[in-house]
């Protein structure tokens, strides 16, 4: 734990260095988050003239705009999962610092981890100003009771997700390429992950799939816990669903990577990109 800390504090001050000289960047994120705050609000406003009571029902009756607002939050940590290690492997490979990177005596998990460590640690903050932006600005009214909750809900949605996520960065470290199954991923995400829509307004025939997606749980789960004040133990059948998620995604993640490194350095392409 101690090594891992130590990785996660030398990468978040180098990103630091570098983001902070980009200060504008900020600026426009900030106002990004507004404008998608501020859109979905007037969607919202055109479900909630419908008075649709099976919509009501499905959304566990917290209306559609508080309901949409924290799928947006945990879709957030779903991307960079996704993401963010296979980005940040291609930017070592480019920048020439990947092979100095994995000499060091870090072990690999520790350096695939601290890497996107100032990913997660941005995602946090956009989440946190969706929450700022909903409650100060289109009186989103929040049940702080059980924030444990909802905060254990998204680090076991990133360690499940994150293993999909490390495997995509063992496809660019042999392959070369980024991998085209994140955006399946996402996609069938977005559709049955409960961000947009509650995925039981889907038809039958399709609304059991979102069983084996971990932000249907996530969703769930936060919405729960910052929407409803469910305790612990109303969200553990959530909890414990993305628990065996991460149980099964993460190992293969890690083994896929040692694999794809393995490959590399017997056929010398590992700095090639």
């Amino acid at each position: 734990m101690r090594e891992l800390l130590q990785c996660i504090r030398a990468f978040l001050v180098r990103d630091f260095q570098v983001e902070s000289s980009y200060r504008l960047a900020f600026v426009l994120q900030g106002l990004g988050l507004f404008v998608s705050s501020t859109l979905w609000y007037f969607i919202a406003g055109v479900f909630g003239g419908t008075r649709n009571p099976d919509l009501a029902e499905a959304m566990g009756n917290v209306g559609y705009f508080p309901f949409v607002l924290v799928g947006l939050m945990v879709n957030r940590f779903q991307e960079v999962s996704l993401n963010a290690y296979a980005a940040q492997i291609r930017q070592e490979q480019t920048t020439g610092t990947l092979e100095a990177m994995l000499v060091t005596p870090a072990r690999l998990g520790h350096l695939m981890l601290a890497a996107s460590s100032w990913s997660y640690l941005m995602a946090g903050m956009q989440s946190a100003m969706y929450l700022v932006f909903g409650v100060f600005v289109f009186g989103v009214e929040l049940d702080p009771g059980n924030l444990l909750g909802a905060l254990l809900a998204v680090v076991l949605t990133a360690a499940a997700v994150s293993g999909i996520g490390i495997l995509s960065a063992a496809f660019v470290l042999y392959f070369k390429r980024g991998n085209p199954v994140n955006f399946v991923i996402s996609a069938t995400s977005a559709l049955f992950g409960n961000i947009f829509f509650p995925s039981q307004m889907l038809p039958d025939s399709l609304s059991w799939l979102a069983r084996f997606v971990p932000l249907s749980y996530a969703s769930n789960a936060v919405r729960g816990a910052l929407l409803r004040g469910a305790s612990l133990a109303q969200l553990a059948p959530d909890l414990l669903a993305l628990a065996a998620f991460a149980a099964v995604l993460m190992p293969a993640g890690l083994f896929g990577a040692r694999l794809a490194i393995r490959r590399a350095k017997r056929e010398g392409t590992l700095v090639q990109y």
